[in-house]
């Protein structure tokens, strides 16, 4: 979908207010739904539940899910993203990983819940970690190199002691040709 396709989320804003100024709650709410219909996006998910409360939370995941399973697949899924961004803003971790294995999600969203779900989903979350501790090893350069040990750090709070060590010790294996990303390690 293209930008221009887009319903202006101010205009609609100053809609449902107008319509709410107005008294015409009922109104509003279904202004909101017809527009999160057409083009969802995390902004339009925020409004409707202040607007319609928890029900409108259910209600909005339920449809985008449904929406995914309609859509055909791609490398990547604007509303996959969409629906897992706000599975993290509602704290349904569980959830959220089911749909990125269901129907990906991009990386930098994948950092996201992995972050926000270490507590309740360490083995995902080390998932996510080592493949981008992978992608940076193999960019290569210090910024790369740095940022891989920060994650291979992180990582270490998420598992035992005998397991992270046989982690690194294949980390140093596999990439030992690198020696500015070997003296970060050290």
């Amino acid at each position: 979908m293209f930008e221009d396709d887009r319903p202006d989320e101010q205009l609609i804003a100053l809609a449902v207010d107008l319509l709410s100024k107005a008294g015409r709650d009922g109104d509003a709410e279904a202004h909101l739904w017809r527009a999160f219909e057409k083009a969802p996006s995390l902004e339009l998910y925020r409004r409707l539940c202040k607007a319609a409360g928890p029900a409108a939370r259910d209600k909005a995941i339920e449809r985008l899910q449904s929406r995914l399973a309609r859509e055909k697949r791609s490398a990547w899924h604007f509303t996959a993203d969409l629906l897992v961004s706000i599975l993290i803003e509602e704290k349904q971790f569980e959830k959220a990983w089911i749909n990125v294995r269901e129907y990906g999600a991009s990386e930098g969203l994948k950092q996201r819940l992995a972050q926000a779900s270490e507590a309740t989903h360490p083995r995902e979350a080390l998932m996510v970690y080592a493949a981008r501790v992978d992608q940076m090893a193999q960019l290569g350069g210090d910024d790369s190199y740095a940022e891989a040990v920060a994650l291979i750090g992180r990582m270490a709070c998420l598992r035992g002691v005998s397991e992270h060590s046989a982690y690194l010790a294949d980390v140093k294996a596999r990439f030992g040709r690198k020696r500015n990303f070997m003296k970060l390690l050290a």
